[in-house]
């Protein structure tokens, strides 16, 4: 069956922004997907134009927090095609996080239509090739219907909605785009908590301790981990990375959001690059042998980490060339400027 084609004014093969000044800022694009769950099974609303979802009061997602949501991107490759990176895994880690919160999971092929419709219905809104810029996809999952308990949802809705960005943090990536970021006494997430799934509530309590960071001229706050606050667990909404010596070192914690970015990197350096990588504890005062440091994630991609301030102690990390070379070759292997040795592209017919 052929695909259908959305005409816009003018048929523009392109929307009339200015991609390459973008920040990652929301711009409302004319389509989003839409599938509900009611009475056991799902149901495919397909492409909606109203941005406004309209909930019951009572809804679980607005009381008890449960909620899921992703974050990926849409790339214009060099050759002209388009391309989503690595859908499947997200797909597979909302269905984790759904099974967590006592919710139905999202089918893979549900998910995997939905990334693939509404991409194609926003295509002028796919930044070009060389922008800088992509098409972020933000799918949503929400449990909602008429309730006041303390109980999962038995109706739940999943959304898809698009908009194209430019850098998370200003400036983007860069030997002169280092970032400051402060260590916070607030925490992120509980032991044993939704710290592992893409819950919002682990994001909520992220904006007292990215105020502070900001209020004192730093980018974002460094998290240690709830237990004993003692070892090094997120950046804000990115994962850490550091080299230490030849080595390519994250933390390892079950209340951290494995990142798929931070996972990709690694199999970069090890696969492509052939260096050593570990995922282990990082204690705080790993950081005087660590020579590098920098955050990854879908919207940070990778982000160098110039210093790491904890009260009236800094530490400095000079840029090292080997984050230039995995952002160069992540970012090839997403938009088609370079060999995909794993198969993390996925094709979108447009």
């Amino acid at each position: 069956m052929e695909k259908p084609r959305y005409y816009f004014p003018g048929d523009r093969d392109t929307a009339d922004l200015d991609f390459a000044t973008l920040g990652f800022d929301y711009i409302t694009c004319p389509f989003r997907f839409e599938a509900v769950f009611e009475h056991g099974v799902w149901r495919v609303r397909g492409l909606l134009e109203d941005k406004t979802m309209h909930l019951p009061e009572g809804s679980q997602c607005l009381h008890y927090g449960q909620q899921l949501f992703e974050g990926m991107k849409v790339h214009r490759g060099v050759d002209g095609k388009v391309y989503a990176f690595r859908p499947r895994e997200n797909a597979r880690r909302m269905s984790d996080g759904a099974r967590y919160i006592q919710a139905p999971p999202v089918p893979e092929d549900l998910f995997l239509r939905g990334i693939e419709e509404v991409a194609a219905a926003n295509v002028p809104y796919i930044p070009p090739h060389g922008s800088g810029a992509s098409l972020y996809v933000r799918p949503v999952y929400l449990g909602v219907g008429d309730n006041v308990g303390v109980k999962p949802a038995s109706s739940y809705v999943f959304r898809i909605f698009v908009s194209p960005v430019g850098p998370y943090y200003k400036g983007g990536f860069g030997p002169d785009q280092g970032k400051p970021i402060m260590v916070s006494r607030f925490d992120r997430a509980a032991p044993h908590g939704t710290g592992h799934v893409k819950a919002g509530g682990n994001y909520a309590c992220s904006f007292i301790s990215g105020a502070e960071a900001r209020s004192k001229g730093l980018v974002d706050a460094l998290y240690l981990d709830p237990a004993e606050h003692r070892f090094i667990e997120e950046i804000g909404a990115a994962n850490f990375l550091a080299f230490n010596g030849e080595t390519l070192i994250t933390p390892d914690s079950e209340s951290i959001l494995r990142s798929i970015t931070r996972v990709s990197i690694l199999e970069i350096a090890e696969k492509i690059f052939g260096w050593p990588t570990e995922e282990r504890k990082i204690a705080l005062e790993d950081l005087d042998k660590i020579s590098a440091a920098a955050c990854c994630g879908t919207a940070a991609v990778i982000t160098w980490v110039e210093s790491v301030v904890d009260g009236d102690r800094t530490w400095n990390f000079p840029f090292d060339e080997r984050w230039q070379e995995l952002y160069d070759t992540l970012v090839g292997i997403q938009t088609a400027t370079r060999e995909d040795p794993f198969g993390w592209r996925y094709e979108i017919r447009v």
